[in-house]
């Protein structure tokens, strides 16, 4: 029974999170958290564990835990990997990719517009999880799967910025067609730059929305 109320609140903190509905930098105090959850003190601190695992929380020894926040040059820096291991991941997918993959991913493109026309930034976050993970896999090459993987998952707040910047929704998925135009053809080189590119246009995105909010902390807002 704790397991399944660790995750309840796990789920409902990531997305307040997410939505921004708690702030980065804001405190989470633990008993509130039990208090608002009606909850004992054990499943709320798995909760946060869960939610320090996807890179949304801090735990500071002594002082408790607090949503995170980023600098720009981590987003850079993590943008900058990302960008390199999908690029390398795509390229190789293109030459790869099985036909049932490539039917995932057209319907998975199909959902996405739907997402897009509906400004449903939680839903699209979700779909372009999906997409992006379908073509990782199918690079066939498993360190690189489990690389890129893990660093999606460590930095799952970047996802803030399809519930935070409804533009960013049409463009990514703009991109995301003229990737799967090259994967289609089987265009190692052009799927590669795309997916490339595409990171970039995220990363991009993400350091202007850290700008542009102002943080209470005076540390800076994530995405």
């Amino acid at each position: 029974m704790s397991d399944l109320k660790s995750q309840s609140i796990y789920r409902s903190l990531r997305e307040r999170i997410l939505r921004n509905d708690l702030p980065s930098g804001a405190r989470l105090v633990l008993r509130d958290i039990a208090g608002q959850y009606d909850s004992s003190d054990i499943p709320v601190r798995e909760a946060l564990r869960m939610l320090e695992r996807d890179g949304l929380v801090e735990l500071i020894p002594y002082r408790g835990a607090r949503v995170t926040t980023l600098t720009e040059k981590e987003i850079e820096e993590t943008y900058f990997i990302r960008g390199h291991l999908e690029s390398i991941a795509t390229g190789l997918a293109a030459e790869r990719i099985t036909e049932e993959e490539l039917a995932t991913l057209d319907e998975l493109m199909v959902l996405m517009r739907e997402a897009v026309e509906m400004q449903d930034g939680p839903r699209f976050s979700d779909l372009n999880h999906q997409f992006h993970e379908t073509i990782i896999v199918a690079c066939g090459n498993e360190m690189l799967r489990e690389l890129a993987m893990d660093i999606w998952q460590r930095h799952s707040g970047f996802q803030r910025v399809f519930r935070m910047v409804p533009d960013r929704l049409v463009a990514s998925q703009e991109e995301h067609e003229g990737i799967m135009t090259a994967l289609r053809a089987r265009d190692v080189r052009r799927a590669a730059t795309l997916a490339l590119w595409h990171k970039r246009s995220v990363g991009d995105t993400v350091s202007k929305l850290l700008n542009d909010i102002p943080d209470e902390s005076g540390v800076g807002e994530t995405a």
